[in-house]
């Protein structure tokens, strides 16, 4: 079969695109619909703040019958390049029929245009950064992915090895519920460190959300920086993710850990919207309305463990436990006992080992970066 590939510049081809994974999924069970909307502000320029500082550029890919039957982007990050001095491109938003032509011509596509402006391998999935959703499911296919994880079917994996690439790095995603978790281990830690430090927790502030993003990055900076993949954050994106958070964040599974009035550890945890989204079939008002309207409400039941970062130098002294007993013990509390730790480095053996040996808790899926040089 042959196949064209054009460069995404209209508001109907962008339609297209955004569309594309709709028809590509209709009749599996556990493919979550982004909402149309937010995936529109992705890629407008003049208003998402990736673009202040990368080029990226969207393609979409037909038969010969004009249908679209693929799409991708190719990416470079300028603050990921200069921060780690690297000339590493990235892709993303992958989707297609399966094809090995076609996915053939998808990536052939962005490496090209990568190679063009001068990077030397390509890297992903990436949608856009290791901030946002990243990684190819590898391992788990069983289940509806949680709010900001990615799902594909699983012979997307063959298609980007047919075609050169290889693995990079695993990203682990672990999930535990209260109901067959022996969670008391961590809650002993947790009484400790309570009784036998200077340590207070709190909630964050969801009503004072940007006042207390900066107090959040400035940890989340100390605690990634030298971590693989890291990217930091421009002010208009940590704004952007305030605004964001304030859409669905409840403070009670946000604890903030404080030593001496010092702000040192926190964990961010978000109810899992994908609950809602499912339901919203893609639409922004079905999606308003399945999260915050009582009427037409959508019972979220888990939780998503999205970020946890300890200063350096407060490191081995138990908040790690502090901050995963009071997730645990709020989304119990708010009938949302089940859920998931996610990402975790493959090579993070410090959080591993809380999880694995103190929790008893295996990872259920595997999000799988790629690499390949061009």
């Amino acid at each position: 079969m042959s196949f064209s590939i054009e460069e995404v510049d209209s508001k109907g081809q962008l339609r297209e695109f955004i569309d594309l994974p709709f028809r590509l999924y209709r009749d599996d069970p556990y493919w979550v619909p982004p909402v149309k909307y937010f995936q529109k502000e992705l890629f407008d320029r003049q208003k998402h703040p990736f673009h202040e500082h990368s080029d990226v550029t969207v393609f979409l890919a037909r038969n010969g019958g004009g249908r679209p039957v693929g799409r991708i982007v190719s990416i470079v990050n300028h603050v990921h390049n200069d921060y780690h001095n690297e000339k590493t491109g990235f892709f993303g938003f992958l989707e297609g029929e399966k094809d090995e032509e076609l996915f053939r011509l998808l990536l052939t596509t962005a490496e090209d245009k990568l190679k063009a402006a001068g990077m030397e391998k390509v890297r992903g999935p990436m949608n856009f950064s290791t901030n946002e959703e990243c990684g190819l499911l590898v391992q788990g296919f069983d289940s509806c992915p949680l709010i900001m994880m990615t799902y594909n079917p699983p012979w997307y994996k063959d298609m980007l090895e047919g075609t050169g690439y290889g693995k990079l790095k695993d990203l682990l995603a672990y999930y535990l519920d209260s109901g067959v978790l022996d969670y008391s281990k961590i809650s002993r830690v947790a009484n400790l460190v309570l009784r036998r430090t200077d340590a207070v927790i709190r909630n964050i502030s969801v009503k004072h959300i940007h006042r207390e993003v900066p107090v959040i990055m400035d940890i989340y900076n100390e605690c990634w920086e030298d971590n693989w993949g890291f990217v930091p954050m421009t002010q208009r994106e940590m704004d952007m993710m305030a605004d964001e958070l304030k859409l669905i964040m409840l403070p009670q599974l946000a604890p903030l850990v404080e030593i001496n009035g010092e702000p040192v550890a926190f964990a961010i945890s978000l109810p899992d919207a994908n609950q809602a989204f499912r339901r919203a079939g893609g639409s922004l008002i079905k999606a308003v309305l399945a999260l915050k309207v009582p009427l037409f409400r959508t019972r979220i039941s888990q939780v998503r463990v999205m970020l946890l970062g300890v200063r350096k130098a407060f490191r081995g002294r138990g908040l790690e436990a502090l901050l995963i007993d009071r997730v645990i013990s709020s989304s119990i509390e708010m009938g949302m006992g089940r859920g998931e730790l996610s990402w975790i480095l493959e090579d993070n053996m410090p959080m591993r080992k809380i999880l694995e040996n103190d929790l008893n808790a295996d990872p259920y899926r595997i999000y799988r970066i790629y690499q390949k040089n061009i």
